[in-house]
Parts: structure tokens; C-alpha cells; sequence
């Protein structure tokens, strides 16, 4: 008898867990990268611009993020500073994509440091010589990468409503250059007393919940975020 009565207990327990979650799920936003953020100590990375091009303004760009007042604050780096989060041109001719990317990954999985690589040569000759506002949605939406975020498209690659945001490249290039308010529920879910621990992610991080002694969770590594691929 004790064993059925566990068993319904546990039923109900997992039914009202089951109904909370649904409950959240509406409510909240449901497209960060996987469990990747940046430590509490750090929630205002620093970014250098390293682009040459005029079609960028990455001081703006970074502005877009940093004025949603979420916990995350990205803010450009001060002169001759190294920075936390890198902005340049790729140097490599490649048809592939507008932009890209990655972030290191330290011993315990979070982010401290992160790059973002802005394809110029392609971006122009696919677009004209001055197409400000596809250079505008590529580097919106890799920044929004690096700060945690995945694609929050129209119905698919996860992403939710409303979807007017830079993060949806699928249809829309350059029709949307900013973060929306969706943006700022996932980055509030992220970084609002978030946890330290890091849990096992399934977008190539180093697993150290099992073995924190492997030298990649160790030494950290680099991953590719995502990539902004060309049409």
C-alpha cells in the first residue's frame, strides 16, 4: 500500500510541476543559448571596435542592448583597452555568411571573453555599396548572441512572439536592427539572480559537471556561438 501511495503522490507532484512549467513557459521568453551567460561579476562587458568600415557603428549598436535595463550592460571599452567582447571585419573572403559569433568558454562554462565577425566585402556585394541597415540587423543580432541570446524567428529555430526583433534574420534582413521586448524577458530570465552553476550544454561547451579535471574544462575553450549566414 505504501509503495501506490507513493506512486500517486509522485503522480501529482509531477502534474503540478508539469502545470507550473506550462504556466512559465507562456509567460516567459524561451530563446537563450543554451545555458551559457556571462558571470555575475561580469555584467557589464566591455566592447572594442576593431571595424573600419563606415557602414558600423558599434558604439550605437552596443547602445541598443545596453539601453534595454536589463542586469546585462554592455558598454564600449575605454581607449587602448583590450575589451571583453572584440567587434572586427573578417579578413577571409567568404560567401557563407553576413556575420558570426563565438565566445570562450572558462573552466566552469561561463563566458569571458566573446567575438563578433562582420563580413564587409560580401555584405557589399550582395547589398550595394551602403547598405546600412543589413550592416545594422548582422551586428545587432551577433551582439545579442554573445550576450546569451539564440534566433527568435517567425515560428521556428525557437524564438517566440513577438518576433520583430533583431534576433530574426529569416526573411527579414534588415527590416529589424533592434532587441524588442522579448529580448528583455530571455536576458532577464538569464541574468536576474541567475545561478553560478553551469549545467551540461549540448552546444559543444566543455561537460564539467562530471569531471572538472579534464584539461578542456580546465584551460576553457573557444565555441561558435552562431552565424548569420548569407541568403
Amino acid at each position: 500500500m505504501g509503495g501506490v501511495s507513493e506512486m500517486r503522490t509522485l503522480i501529482s507532484a509531477v502534474i503540478a510541476a508539469l502545470s507550473l512549467l506550462t504556466v512559465v513557459t507562456v509567460a516567459s521568453a524561451d530563446h537563450a543559448w543554451s545555458v551559457y551567460h556571462w558571470p555575475s561579476d561580469n555584467l557589464s562587458p566591455t566592447v572594442v571596435d576593431r571595424t573600419t568600415s563606415p557602414l558600423y557603428d558599434v558604439p550605437a549598436g552596443v547602445r541598443e542592448w545596453a539601453k534595454l535595463g536589463t542586469s546585462i550592460q554592455p558598454e564600449m571599452a575605454t581607449a587602448n583597452k583590450k575589451g571583453d567582447i572584440k567587434v572586427k571585419e573578417s579578413v577571409i573572403s567568404s560567401t557563407s555568411y553576413l556575420g558570426l559569433a563565438g565566445v570562450y568558454l572558462d573552466g566552469d562554462g561561463h563566458i569571458t571573453r566573446a567575438e563578433v565577425v562582420l563580413n564587409t566585402r560580401l555584405l557589399v556585394e550582395l547589398y550595394g555599396p551602403d547598405p546600412r541597415d543589413i550592416a545594422d540587423h548582422v551586428l545587432c543580432q551577433e551582439i545579442g548572441h554573445v550576450l546569451g541570446l539564440y534566433h527568435n524567428r517567425d515560428g521556428d529555430d525557437t524564438g517566440g512572439s513577438p518576433d520583430n526583433t533583431c534576433m530574426n534574420d529569416q526573411g527579414h534582413l534588415g527590416e529589424y536592427t533592434s532587441p524588442n521586448s522579448h529580448d528583455i524577458d530571455q536576458l532577464n530570465d538569464i541574468y536576474d539572480g541567475h545561478s553560478e552553476a553551469i549545467s551540461d550544454g549540448d552546444e559543444g561547451g566543455p561537460d564539467c559537471s562530471k569531471n572538472s579535471n579534464a584539461k578542456k574544462c580546465r584551460n576553457g575553450q573557444w565555441i561558435t556561438v552562431h552565424v548569420f549566414w548569407a541568403p
